[in-house]
């Protein structure tokens, strides 16, 4: 049995944590003072870059995220943006800090530039930063739906985060077996999907808009890997999403690493409806990692 390590050991990662959450905030301010130059300048020196950028739609209930994944789009997306709009203030409850990435939830607060007018509203952002001093995307989603999972009574005023728990334990158990009627199933129909795509292996986000498009995603991944195992590193539960940073192993049966089993971590957000449904399910994740 392996005793106490030494507390060097045990705190080194804290540098890397700690990094991230100073170029995660070095963002954040950088938004709230609305010099674009400056928010540039804190992205990653070189991508691949992932960020989110929602479009409304006429007809759809969902707002439409788009992905874009160069310093060019990131750029125009950022000028745009701060055109109409100005960042206030985000106010975290809960805050995970790790040597890859920040997540963030709390309370977004935003001013519409011609009226003045400011509103606010619950959000979820990742900030993926792969260990670099800069941002290397900003995933960000605002609470689309009103009312949250009802949950079982006996469990007063965590009801609803118990009954989001309980989904996302249902999930898991659906990616370990590859059950992709079970996960399309609990999709809303207009869901929006943007995570690392290990079937392409563009190092960026795929990105998908209906729960349909998700199950041709989910074939396509199960086609090219075996699940050997899916380890929970961390979560967080709340009334509206779950978050969760997963482990896993995998073996590859094509492409170039066919045969060879690979690890890797994710790291990802999902909305969740009263009706039980995932509306939206965006994060990130590693490079893959050969292990044998």
């Amino acid at each position: 049995m392996k005793d106490r390590v030494e507390a060097e050991e045990l705190l080194i990662t804290s540098d890397l944590q700690i990094q991230s959450a100073a170029t995660a905030w070095k963002h954040v301010h950088a938004e709230y003072v609305d010099v674009v130059d400056d928010i540039l300048a804190t992205l990653a020196p070189s991508g691949p870059y992932a960020s989110v950028v929602p479009q409304l739609k006429e007809g759809r209930e969902i707002p439409t995220q788009r992905i874009v994944s160069t310093y060019e789009a990131i750029e125009h997306s950022y000028r745009s943006m701060h055109r109409f709009a100005a960042v206030v203030a985000i106010r975290p409850v809960a805050e995970i800090n790790t040597s890859w990435y920040t997540f963030v939830s709390g309370i977004g607060r935003g001013r519409e530039k011609q009226s003045g007018a400011e509103s606010e509203r619950p959000v979820v952002v990742l900030f993926p930063t792969m260990g670099s001093e800069g941002i290397t995307g900003e995933l960000f989603w605002g609470r689309t739906q009103r009312d949250s999972m009802p949950g079982d009574p006996a469990n007063g005023a965590l009801a609803s985060r118990f009954a989001v728990a309980g989904l996302h334990e249902a999930l898991l158990d659906a990616y370990r077996k590859g059950d992709i009627d079970t996960i399309v199933e609990k999709s809303h129909p207009e869901i929006q999907t943007g995570v690392r795509d290990y079937v392409a292996q563009t190092g960026t986000l795929v990105e998908l808009h209906t729960k349909d498009e998700r199950r041709a995603h989910l074939q396509d991944f199960y086609a090219r890997y075996a699940v050997r195992g899916i380890e929970v590193v961390t979560q967080h539960f709340d009334d509206w999403f779950f978050f969760h940073e997963l482990r896993w192993t995998v073996e590859a049966k094509k492409g170039p690493d066919a045969g060879g089993v690979l690890r890797y971590h994710t790291a990802e957000y999902a909305e969740v409806s009263a009706a039980g449904l995932v509306v939206a399910h965006i994060g990130h994740g590693t490079d893959q990692l050969r292990i044998g």
